[in-house]
């Protein structure tokens, strides 16, 4: 029985790929407002059990809606949403191409760098996750205190 070895870099480089084709899927198949998402159209109908019960953003609220207008380039009403949106995207879209170009590197056989290309791309990655973080939560510090004070 023969196994079958991945060439160097298919991994990343599809890693890579998939991301880029999941945001091509949202832009394509999801539009959003301030309000709603909509799916080919049709409305999602979710509601957050945290605001509906009590009254107040749960971390998550608004992230899906902002999602969806940052990859349609609603970038300043995204924001307004939940600023972790354009900061998620972002991240997304710079993490894909990475994965690619990494991918590319060692489909090439640039081996000797290799090691230090991923170093450098896990570095980045954490310090940008961790950035992220704290937009999420300061973002859902200011829904939170904002519900809170129209009570």
């Amino acid at each position: 029985m023969r196994i079958a070895v991945s060439r160097p870099g298919f991994a990343p480089a599809a890693a890579g790929g998939a991301i880029l084709l999941n945001l091509a899927a949202i832009r394509l198949l999801m539009t959003a407002d301030a309000a709603s998402v909509r799916v080919l159209g049709r409305t999602l109908e979710w509601r957050c059990a945290l605001r509906s019960i009590l009254g107040l953003p749960c971390p998550s609220c608004g992230v899906t809606r902002s999602v969806v207008l940052s990859v349609h380039l609603h970038l300043e009403e995204a924001w307004r949403v939940a600023p972790v949106g354009p900061v998620a995207v972002l991240g997304a879209l710079l993490a894909a191409l990475a994965l690619i170009g990494l991918g590319c590197c060692q489909l090439r056989g640039w081996s000797a760098r290799r090691s230090s290309l991923i170093c450098r791309f896990q570095q980045v990655a954490l310090v940008y996750a961790g950035l992220g973080a704290v937009v999420w939560i300061a973002g859902w510090s200011v829904a939170l205190k904002e519900a809170l004070r129209l009570r």
